[in-house]
């Protein structure tokens, strides 16, 4: 039966279920949950498990709230880089440093920094193909049973809370340090 033989009456009927048919779906689909976007990276939960397993608390280690994050990497890079968008800010160092490799087997953040002091811990990881630190705070006591144990960020950032210093590991296997950190770096160097 062509369209045109159609009866009014039939035509007005399927054109009313066609209009139904048509208002549960948009409903339906209204309905749907937009997929959340994936925040907790691998790091971030690998992280969050190491510090369940060692009972550290917040009062310990704890991620910096979002609202926060801005802020702080801002002023990191302003105060301690000559580029604001530098991937590695270890390369572009505005202060006097020093560097040496690092030997793992024999490495302690403990004899640099002291372990009571609450410092900003930057961790970088790849996100969507670009370089996201993830920042914390903490204490060093805290961070080296973490650090231990963890084994997927490139890059570690460590900053004083007053900006006095910064303490980088980076993917060359070197730590690098300004401030306090420099004799105490050039000390391990002498070995």
């Amino acid at each position: 039966m062509l369209h045109s033989e159609l009866d009014s009456e039939s035509h007005t009927a399927i054109h009313q279920n066609m209009h139904a048919l048509s208002t549960i779906k948009m409903n339906k689909k209204r309905h749907i949950k937009p997929r959340r976007k994936k925040t907790w990276t691998d790091l971030r939960v690998e992280i969050s498990k190491i510090c369940g397993l060692l009972n550290i608390s917040t009062n310990e280690f704890s991620e910096v709230n979002s609202n926060q994050w801005n802020e702080i990497e801002h002023k990191i890079w302003a105060k301690f880089s000559t580029k604001n968008d530098s991937r590695w800010i270890w390369e572009t160092l505005k202060d006097s440093y020093s560097a040496a490799p690092i030997d793992y087997n024999d490495f302690a953040l403990e004899s640099l920094i002291d372990t009571s002091e609450k410092v900003w811990f930057l961790l970088d990881e790849t996100v969507n193909e670009k370089t996201k630190f993830w920042i914390y705070e903490g204490t060093i006591k805290s961070f080296s049973k973490i650090f231990q144990e963890s084994g997927l960020t490139d890059e570690i950032v460590i900053v004083s809370k007053k900006y006095e210093w910064i303490f980088i590991i980076n993917h060359h296997d070197m730590m690098i340090g300004t401030g306090q950190l420099v004799d105490k770096i050039e000390k391990i160097k002498s070995r």
